[in-house]
């Protein structure tokens, strides 16, 4: 049997746009359905700082141009998550804290994209320490769903845009919170763009878990130090590549944000070297939002034979999308018809660890 767990990272575009119903809850609410029908579990990612910043502005006046509260709709979305039997875990991205909602759009600080640059104390660049983040972020969650499941405990973390490391502060103040596990990591990755910098590229996707180091995420001490890395399952393909024709369409459907992103990792780049850009390797992480039914087939595989060869006696594999992205629901049929007719089961991150800490 394969174990897969899903994790949605449930949150607007990094800088500020979009709208909660059109990118969070409506293609939240199909991927439910489907979830439902076909018995998946999910693990939901909950970005809490930009929930805490609509939820403040509508509630002083600030409509935003939303007949309806957006948090609350995000807050009773999640609920209904959790009562289904998905999992609910927390999700910062640290340039929403002193973020201002002027002339029709949300101002965010991009000096803080990366959660292990936010400073233990509050200065005059930042409203927030990161102690007191990750202890307001933990409270929001379990305040939503322990009236719902007082056993409820937020314990796992995912850092926005993947930007982890330098990790030995964030760690110690994890710790500190009761947090028991991160999954921010993810096979071979690499990124040096202006708001992304991360370097994954010796963790192999032969090790579907570890437990960190007392300094570093990214490293194993090689025993139960009690804090675990659960890394996203990515394999090595071309950059451009990456580009079929539903990561196109869901592009187009995101225009704006599409471009902008791409500016930022080409950002100081020729013609010639955007085209060498594109044409190398890259760390793709398996996306069931964002992949054709053709490149999840081609992910499962490589699972499966991974598996098969596995020195692991547990060896999950960790997927991940964002309902900003889901336009297209091939990718996540194919798998659930898959499911039909092999061996797949679908845990959530907490049931992984879970089932690891008995290994």
């Amino acid at each position: 049997m394969i174990s897969l767990c899903l994790t949605l990272d449930y949150e607007l575009f990094g800088s500020g746009r979009g709208d909660v119903f059109k990118h969070i809850i409506q293609p939240t609410n199909r991927m439910l359905g489907i979830c439902e029908q076909h018995k998946i579990k999910l693990t939901i990612f909950f970005e809490v700082v930009e929930y805490w910043k609509l939820k403040e502005a509508y509630e002083s006046g600030i409509t935003m141009g939303y007949s309806l509260n957006p948090a609350t709709a995000m807050k009773e979305q999640i609920q209904r998550a959790y009562q289904l039997g998905h999992d609910v875990q927390l999700h910062l991205h640290p340039q929403w804290i002193d973020a201002k909602y002027e002339k029709g759009e949300w101002l965010l600080n991009l000096d803080y994209w990366r959660l292990p640059e936010v400073p233990d104390q509050p200065d005059e660049t930042i409203s927030m320490g990161l102690p007191e983040l990750i202890r307001k972020g933990k409270e929001t969650l379990e305040s939503i769903l322990q009236p719902i499941n007082s056993e409820y405990k937020c314990n796992i973390l995912r850092a926005g845009g993947y930007n982890i490391d330098p990790s030995d502060r964030l760690l110690k103040v994890l710790k500190q919170h009761s947090f028991i596990a991160d999954s921010s990591v993810y096979f071979g990755g690499k990124a040096e763009g202006n708001l992304s910098r991360y370097d994954y590229s010796n963790i192999s996707e032969t090790k579907a878990y570890w437990y960190a180091s007392n300094n570093s995420l990214t490293s194993s001490n090689g025993i139960s130090s009690g804090f675990l890395e659960l890394p996203i399952f990515a394999q090595k393909r071309r950059r451009i590549l990456k580009y079929d024709a539903v990561r196109i369409k869901s592009a187009m459907q995101n225009k704006a944000n599409s471009l902008e992103k791409f500016k930022n990792n080409s950002a100081k780049k020729s013609k010639w070297e955007t085209v060498q850009f594109l044409l190398q390797e890259e760390a793709l992480t398996w996306d069931f939002c964002l992949f054709s039914k053709g490149k999840m087939r081609n992910f499962l595989k490589a699972a499966i034979r991974l598996q098969e060869h596995s020195a692991m006696l547990f060896h999950p594999f960790i997927l991940v999308g964002h309902p900003k992205d889901f336009y297209y629901p091939d990718a996540l049929l194919y798998l659930a018809k898959q499911a039909g007719k092999r061996e797949i089961a679908f845990h959530t991150l907490s049931e992984l660890q879970e089932k690891i800490k008995q290994q």
